[in-house]
Formats: structure tokens, C-alpha cells, sequence
């Protein structure tokens, strides 16, 4: 994994798209002290190097008819890449990553209920070759949904 170097406005214009991503470059400029040419610039060269990207976040509980879970998978380490990429590719997960603890993976997938969590959870992933185990948690509600540039502050 490569590591790109963030100066300060760069994490600047990070938290300012953080609180909302819609925010206009030259709002963004104007609270900076910054040039909205500059501003465009920076967060085009972030978009290129995959630093940043602008995607909708859709409350599920405000949708309705709609499960949140945040599922723990181990698998067998061998095949951690090949799941990895196979999760990537189910339209009803929405979030992939690698942790370290008592699970290797950790995905979020959205279903309409607990029903269909269930057989999704049952036909879809504890199916794929080289899941071990699953643990789920159910959400019930987002209470705060951000990821700051500077970590704790």
C-alpha cells in the first residue's frame, strides 16, 4: 500500500468534504483562506490518487424496510484475498475491509429484514470457499457516520 504525502490544507479540504460532501470548492476556499482554483486542483489530484472519494450515504433506518449489519468473517488465510474480492463484488454489501483481532474480515450489508439477512448471511457468504465463521451484529441505529483526515483530535 502506498502512502501519499497530506499537507495541512490538503486535510483541511478533507474535513470541510467530511461535513459535506456537496460543499462548494469555493465555500471550501473562502472558510481555507484558499483559492477555489487551489482547491479544485487539490481535490482533483486526492480523486487521482484514490486519497479521496465523494459517495452518498443513505440512512437505512430513514429508508425503511431496511436491515443494517456489520458482519465479523475468519477465513481460511490462504484465501483471504480471494474472498476479499469476492464479497467486493455483492451488490447488497456495501463496506469490505481487513482488521486484526478475532476476525479477519469485516463487511456491512443491508438487507430488508431479518429474514433475509438470514438466508443472505446463510446462501451468499457463509457459502464462499474458505469462510470459517460468522459473527453478525445488528445495527439499529447510525448515530454519528465520518472519517477525519487527522484522526482523533
Amino acid at each position: 500500500m502506498q502512502s501519499h504525502h497530506l499537507d495541512d490544507l490538503d486535510r483541511e479540504i478533507l474535513d470541510q468534504l467530511g461535513d459535506d460532501g456537496r460543499r462548494a470548492f469555493r465555500e471550501i476556499a473562502r472558510n481555507l483562506g484558499s483559492s477555489e482554483a487551489t482547491v479544485r486542483a487539490r481535490v482533483k489530484r486526492m480523486q487521482d490518487l484514490n486519497i479521496l472519494r465523494i459517495v452518498a450515504f443513505a440512512d437505512p433506518e430513514e429508508l425503511g424496510n431496511s436491515q443494517l449489519a456489520i458482519v465479523f468473517l475468519t477465513v481460511d488465510p490462504k484465501r483471504h484475498s480471494a474472498i476479499v474480492e469476492e464479497l467486493c463484488e455483492i451488490p447488497e454489501i456495501s463496506y469490505v475491509s481487513s482488521i486484526l483481532g478475532r476476525a479477519d474480515i469485516c463487511i456491512e450489508v443491508s438487507s430488508a429484514n431479518n429474514t433475509q439477512l438470514w438466508a443472505f448471511l446463510n446462501e451468499r457468504v457463509s457459502t464462499i470457499d474458505g469462510v470459517q465463521a460468522t459473527e453478525t451484529v445488528s445495527v439499529v441505529k447510525v448515530h454519528k457516520l465520518r472519517y477525519s483526515s487527522r484522526g482523533e483530535r
